[in-house]
């Protein structure tokens, strides 16, 4: 099965067509979240369809304007197997809620190492090594499995996240980048996932539409390692999907 490892469903102009065509659907995603406010209400909506996994977020960038939500986060995190979308981002639109950042990630990453078996999507722009330190520092390493969402750090932060057992899901926009393109070709075969990250780089009418573009993304990675991966990448989605049976 085809899985898309960050979906924001919450974000897209035809949710509840899309919920209604996951029933049936030989394509899985992984719907992140943005706010712990909206986690309970999604999960609602998707309850029963087997295709859809809900996700409990906090993203980065809203913790200036939500930081008091991190107890609700917290009040949730036995709820969802899946956290994501959590992180950090240090662009320089975010670099002002750095501190606010640092402690709500440091809690959401002591929580989810406490209680194990999570698997997070975690958002780290110009923050990888920060991020790293914390995970290393919870001890999450040991206890859950990481995927680094749309990876843009550098060769040391890329090789550091290798060495603790994490997985990077792979989008289109990364296929033609330069930093993008050279991750894919030097990471283990065995930790490649595929994502699309919609709505932001592009939306979808259907699953059909999904299917096609996780099926180019996957000949898409082969043709840059020169090997056909599409076993590969089904048996690292199936690994992480099953988890969150």
């Amino acid at each position: 099965m085809l899985i898309d490892v960050h979906f924001h469903l919450d974000l897209m102009d035809n949710m509840q067509s899309l919920i209604h065509e996951f029933q049936t659907s030989d394509v899985g995603i992984i719907a992140v979240g943005t706010t712990p406010k909206a986690f309970q209400k999604e999960k609602k909506f998707c309850c029963g369809v087997k295709n859809i996994k809900v996700g409990l977020g906090f993203h980065p960038q809203l913790v200036s304007e939500r930081a008091h939500e991190i107890d609700l986060f917290l009040r949730f995190v036995k709820e969802s197997q899946y956290i994501g979308e959590v992180g950090i981002d240090f662009n320089s639109s975010y670099i002002g809620s750095k501190v606010q950042q640092m402690l709500c990630f440091r809690k959401i990453a002591k929580a989810c190492a406490d209680e194990g078996g999570k698997i997070l999507s975690i958002h780290s722009v110009k923050a990888a090594s920060t991020i790293i330190d914390e995970l290393e520092e919870a001890g999450i390493f040991q206890t859950c499995k990481c995927i680094f969402h749309w990876f843009t750090g550098t060769s040391t932060e890329r090789n550091r996240a290798v060495e603790n057992g994490a997985f990077f899901s792979i989008n289109r926009k990364m296929l033609v980048t330069k930093s993008g393109r050279e991750l894919i070709k030097v990471i283990p075969e065995d930790r490649l996932l595929l994502e699309t990250d919609a709505p932001f780089t592009m939306k979808f009418n259907s699953t059909v539409g999904l299917r096609a573009e996780l099926l180019k993304l996957v000949d898409d990675i082969s043709a840059i390692r020169a090997k056909d991966l599409s076993v590969q990448i089904e048996k690292n989605s199936l690994q992480i999907w099953e988890q969150l049976e």
